[in-house]
C-alpha cells in the first residue's frame, strides 16, 4: 500500500508544477503555459483521486488524519476549478485552484499522523452528507472568491481609467467573472444547506442537542444566512456585479476564519485535534 507520505509527495509535486506553469503562463502571456498548467492540475487531481481510491488513509484504522481532511478539501477545490474550466472554458478558476490545493497539501504534511477523533455513531452517511456536502460547497465558494476578487479589482481599474497592461489584458471579461460567481454560489447554497441539515440531524444523538451554541455551529449558521441572502437576491432580485462579488468574497473569508481559527484555537466539538 502506498504510504500517506508518498502519495502526498507525488500529488504535491504535480500541483507545484501546475502552479508554476500557470503563473508562468499568466506573467508571460503564454497560452501554451496556461494550458500546460491546467493539464498538470488535471494530472495532479487524477493522481490524488487514485490515491483516495486506493485508500492510503487506511494506514490509520481509527479514522482519518487531520492531514487527510486538508487533502480532501484540496480535492474538492480542484474538482470545482476543473468543473468551471470544462463547463465555461475559463482557465482562471483552475489556475487559482491549483496553488490553493498546493497550499493545502503543504499544510497537510505535518499532520498525516494526527488522528481526528470522530464519534463511533457517525458512520458513512455522516461523511457523505455532512463533510462531503460542506467540502464541495467550500470548493465552489473558493472559485466564487477568486472570481469576485478579480471582478472587484478589474472593475476598480476600469472605473479609475487605468490602462490594462500585460497579463491583465488576458483576464476574463467582467460579465464572465460575474457568471462564474453566480454559478458557483447558486450551486454552493443548496449543498451548504444539505451539509448543515445533516449535521443538525446527527448532533442530537451524538452531542445531546441539535444546537448547543458551539462556536462552529454559530459561525456556520451565519455563513448559511449570508449565502441565503446572496442566493435569494441573485434569483429574485437579479443581483449582478459588485454587490454579489463583495458578499461572495466576505463569505469565503468568513469560512477561512471558521477553519483556521475556530477549528484550531477555539473550544468546539469540531476542533481538528481532539483527545
Amino acid at each position: 500500500m502506498i504510504s500517506p507520505e508518498t502519495s502526498t509527495l507525488m500529488t504535491l509535486g504535480l500541483y507545484a508544477l501546475a502552479s508554476a506553469a500557470g503563473l508562468a503562463g499568466m506573467t508571460m502571456r503564454s497560452p501554451f503555459w496556461r494550458r500546460m498548467g491546467c493539464w498538470l492540475a488535471l494530472a495532479g487531481f487524477a493522481c490524488q483521486t487514485l490515491m483516495l481510491i486506493l485508500g492510503f488513509h487506511k494506514a490509520l484504522p481509527s479514522g482519518l488524519s487531520l492531514g487527510a481532511y486538508l487533502q480532501m478539501l484540496a480535492w474538492f477545490v480542484l474538482l470545482c476549478g476543473l468543473s468551471v474550466w470544462l463547463k465555461l472554458r475559463q482557465e482562471a478558476a483552475l489556475l487559482f485552484a491549483a496553488p490553493l490545493a498546493l497550499i493545502l497539501f503543504a499544510m497537510s504534511a505535518p499532520y498525516l499522523s494526527v488522528l481526528v477523533q470522530v464519534p463511533s455513531s457517525l458512520k458513512a452517511p455522516f461523511y457523505a452528507l455532512h463533510i462531503g456536502a460542506l467540502f464541495l460547497s467550500l470548493g465552489l465558494l473558493a472559485c466564487a472568491f477568486a472570481a469576485g476578487s478579480l471582478f472587484l479589482f478589474l472593475e476598480g481599474r476600469i472605473k479609475s481609467k487605468q490602462r490594462m497592461k500585460g497579463f491583465w489584458q488576458d483576464m476574463p471579461a467582467l460579465s464572465m467573472l460575474d457568471k462564474i460567481n453566480a454559478c458557483t454560489t447558486l450551486t454552493a447554497f443548496p449543498l451548504y444547506t444539505l451539509g448543515i441539515v445533516a449535521g443538525l440531524i446527527w448532533a442530537r444523538p451524538v452531542f445531546g442537542s441539535t444546537v448547543s451554541g458551539d462556536p462552529k455551529e454559530v459561525i456556520s449558521i451565519v455563513v448559511w444566512l449570508l449565502l441565503a441572502v446572496l442566493f435569494h437576491n441573485r434569483l429574485a432580485n437579479g443581483w449582478k456585479g459588485r454587490k454579489p462579488a463583495q458578499l461572495a468574497v466576505f463569505i469565503f473569508l468568513l469560512c477561512l476564519f471558521s477553519i483556521l481559527v475556530v477549528n484550531t484555537f477555539m473550544e468546539t466539538h469540531h476542533a481538528f485535534i481532539q483527545s
